[in-house]
C-alpha cells in the first residue's frame, strides 16, 4: 500500500493544476485576514471569542481546493485515459482507491499545516496591533486551527469520493460549485437547512460562527462532515470495483 501511496502523490506533485490548487489557498491568506480584519463590520467585535475565531478560520481557506485535488486524483484517470492502465497494474481496485484517498489526505494536512503557520505568523501580530489579547484566546485559536486540518482532510476524501461515483471530471467539478452556490443562499435565507449539508457541518467544526449563530456544536460538524465524507469515498469505491472501465 504504501508504493501505492507513493506512486499517487508522485502523480499528483507533477502536475501544475496540482500546484495552481495547492498555492491559491495559501494566496488567499493573507488576503482573508485583511478582509475580516478590515473590512465592514459584521456586529462582531474583533476583540472576542467570534471576532478571533472569524480572523484564524483563514486557515481553513484550502478546503473547497483541496475537493477540487480529490477530483483531480480520481477523475484525471478518466480524463486522461490512464484508467485503465492503472487497474491493470493494480487489478484490486479498492487499494487503488484506499491510495488515492491516503495521498489525498496526507496533502490536505500538508496544506492545511501551511496555511495554518500562514495565517498565525499574519493573524496574531495583526491581531495585537489592534489591541487584542490574543494570549487570552489560545483556546478558541487552537480549536479552529485542529478544525482547518480536521476539515481539509475530510474535504480530500470527498473530492476523491465525489469523483469515483461521477468518473467525469467536469461534472464533478460543476457538481461542486453548485451546491457550494446552493448552500451560500440557504445560509441566510434558511440556516436551519445549512447546518446539516456539507458547508455547514465544516465551517461548526472550525467554529466560524458560535453555534448560536445557527451551525451545530463542534463535535457534531465533525462528525457529520466525517459521515458525508465516509458516505461519499465508499459509494465512490464501491462504483470503481463493480463498474467497467474501460
Amino acid at each position: 500500500m504504501s508504493r501505492l501511496i507513493r506512486a499517487e502523490l508522485l502523480k499528483l506533485t507533477t502536475t501544475r493544476s496540482f500546484w495552481v490548487c495547492v498555492l491559491l489557498p495559501l494566496a488567499l491568506v493573507p488576503l482573508i485576514i485583511a478582509q475580516t480584519i478590515l473590512g465592514p463590520g459584521t456586529g462582531v467585535t474583533l476583540d472576542s471569542s467570534e471576532g478571533v475565531r472569524r480572523v484564524i478560520a483563514a486557515a481553513s481557506s484550502g478546503t473547497t481546493m483541496l475537493v477540487v485535488i480529490g477530483i483531480l486524483v480520481m477523475a484525471g484517470e478518466f480524463r486522461h485515459n490512464t484508467a485503465t492502465a492503472t487497474f491493470l497494474i493494480t487489478p484490486d481496485r479498492k487499494r487503488v482507491v484506499l491510495a488515492k484517498l491516503a495521498a489525498t489526505t496526507l496533502v490536505g494536512v500538508a496544506i492545511a499545516g501551511a496555511s495554518s503557520m500562514m495565517t498565525l505568523a499574519v493573524a496574531l501580530p495583526w491581531l495585537s496591533a489592534k489591541g487584542v489579547d490574543v494570549g487570552s484566546y489560545t483556546g478558541d485559536i487552537g480549536i479552529v486551527i485542529l478544525g482547518g486540518l480536521t476539515a481539509t482532510a475530510l474535504c480530500a476524501i470527498i473530492g476523491v469520493g465525489l469523483a469515483a461515483l461521477l468518473r467525469n471530471q467536469t461534472l464533478a467539478v460543476t457538481t461542486v460549485l453548485v451546491l457550494l452556490t446552493v448552500e451560500s443562499l440557504l445560509i441566510s435565507n434558511a440556516p436551519e437547512v445549512d447546518r446539516w449539508l456539507p458547508a455547514g457541518a465544516s465551517n461548526a467544526i472550525t467554529q466560524v460562527a458560535t453555534p448560536k449563530g445557527g451551525l451545530l456544536p463542534m463535535w457534531a460538524g465533525a462528525l457529520l462532515f466525517a459521515a458525508y465524507g465516509l458516505a461519499f469515498a465508499t459509494t465512490g469505491t464501491r462504483g470503481i470495483a463493480h463498474r467497467d472501465i474501460a
